[in-house]
């Protein structure tokens, strides 16, 4: 099992994802980076890679399974 909390991470990049769509800041500062609206591309990114991580951390599947044929 990891020891890295990515449920806790993703709510630190979510934060930071809102705070700068919602306009109430023009930076956030995350885990001592400062990002701003320009960083959103990559922001989306960590989002999509630590959801992925989350959910394989904890055994939820995929939407999309793999068939077998017989």
């Amino acid at each position: 099992m990891s020891d890295i909390d990515y449920a806790a991470r993703l709510a630190l990049v979510q934060a930071a994802i809102n705070a700068i769509l919602a306009g109430k800041m023009k930076s956030y500062e995350l885990e001592g980076q400062r990002v701003t609206y320009l960083d959103m591309p990559a922001l989306r990114a960590e989002e999509q890679r630590l959801i992925t991580l989350k959910n394989r951390a904890a055994g939820t599947r995929s939407a999309f399974k793999r068939g077998v044929m017989s």
